[in-house]
């Protein structure tokens, strides 16, 4: 009992250090909860750049014909660098790119194809592209009567100046709730493993200061089960964080709709916490430096964090990137968020998808305790060997 009192109050006296990846975490999910209303049956305007080589009076009735369904953005540049952070920013939701030959194509009567760049929760993508085909076959219908391009534009413009508003089924406010529930659990792997990390990092470099593990040898517990009551101690605490993690997750997000989704988020929750508990224990119990545990932190779960799809998705990123991630435990826990997000049918497949994402968590797991087990029995017999030698 003495030593579960000393780890509290270790963990209370270090509770501002500590408390870090709980306030981030708690104050981002309060804004993403907020975008998540399943109430909103209107669709909302979509944020449209137009990119074009060239102008012609074709680009220019598509561009006002667009301008009258949505809202036209005009970017600082086109690079493809300015694309990617006007998309990230949020400054666009959707990038239309008009070929070379668009008028050209149009012209002879054929269907141009306009490639189009969105953020991964542009719902409205679907939409602008029908409006973007309903336009282009209204003109070459047009032309098919043997008009003119520019007559043919014109009566376009007519024919499609009805104007309507566009309801959002039920089921499709809860598809949006979905996908956007899953970017909220996917903040669990920065706060979760911050927090636990910097747990097990304040605990286990109290007992390994050097005067500390001297008095301990000759306590009448066994360094084995002196390590094994502070383990089980971190893992209660850990334990503890993933509650009230989640707790907040069914307060802000979940609320009432609770659904098969809720509970495969919850279940992956505890599959990631096994990698993130092992690699805590691991990496504390081995380094004696307060400076390389907090250096580890900010490069690893950091990092890992942004390389995994967590704070910039995975969508933006290069294939290198996502590669590199997949050496990562988190980049597998918000591919699981993702896959049950994008889920309409929990079948088979999804099962199996689900547990191999699963699976390789539990195998992280299981690589950071056995290079724990394997670096800690070596510490120990040298240890013994300089106590034998003094």
């Amino acid at each position: 009992m003495t030593l579960y009192k000393t780890i509290w109050t270790l963990l209370k006296a270090n509770k501002s250090n500590l408390l870090i990846g709980v306030l981030i975490t708690v104050v981002v999910t309060f804004f993403y909860a907020q975008s998540i209303d399943v109430e909103n049956t209107s669709l909302q305007e979509a944020k449209i750049a137009l990119i074009s080589e060239e102008e012609s009076p074709v680009v220019d009735g598509l561009r006002a014909y667009l301008k009258e369904k949505q809202t036209l953005v005009t970017l600082d540049g086109t690079s493809q660098k300015e694309i990617d952070d006007a998309l990230y920013f949020n400054r666009v939701n959707i990038v239309l790119h008009v070929p070379a030959d668009f008028t050209h194509q149009v012209e002879a009567g054929k269907m141009p194809t306009i490639e189009i760049q969105s953020r991964p929760d542009a719902f409205s993508k679907t939409v602008v592209t029908q409006q973007v085909n309903t336009f282009l076959q209204t003109v070459l219908l047009f032309q098919e009567e043997g008009k003119t391009v520019a007559a043919a534009i014109e009566q376009a413009q007519s024919a499609l100046a009805v104007t309507g508003d566009v309801k959002l089924s039920a089921e499709y406010g809860q598809r949006m709730k979905k996908l956007l529930t899953g970017m909220t659990f996917n903040l669990l792997s920065y706060g979760l493993f911050l927090s636990v990390f910097s747990g097990f990092g304040v605990i286990n470099l109290a007992f390994n200061r050097k005067e500390i593990s001297k008095r301990n040898q000759s306590a009448p517990l066994p360094k084995r089960v002196l390590q094994r009551k502070i383990l089980l101690s971190l893992i209660s605490y850990s334990l503890l964080l993933t509650f009230g993690f989640l707790l907040l997750m069914v307060l802000l997000v979940i609320r009432t709709s609770w659904d098969t989704a809720a509970w495969y988020h919850i279940l992956n929750t505890f599959l990631f916490l096994l990698p993130v508990i092992s690699f805590s224990a691991c990496v504390t119990s081995l380094v004696k430096n307060s400076e390389a545990i907090g250096g580890i932190s900010n490069i690893f779960i950091t990092g890992s964090c942004f390389v995994g799809g967590v704070f910039v998705s995975a969508n933006f990123l290069p294939d290198i990137v996502n590669k590199i991630a997949a050496f990562t435990p988190t980049y597998w826990f918000v591919q699981n968020n993702t896959l049950i997000s994008e889920t309409l049918t929990y079948n088979q497949a999804f099962t199996e998808s689900f547990w191999f994402n699963g699976f390789v968590l539990v195998a992280f797991s299981a690589v950071f305790s056995m290079f724990q087990f394997i670096l800690g029995r070596e510490g120990s017999r040298r240890w013994q060997y300089h106590s034998a030698k003094n």
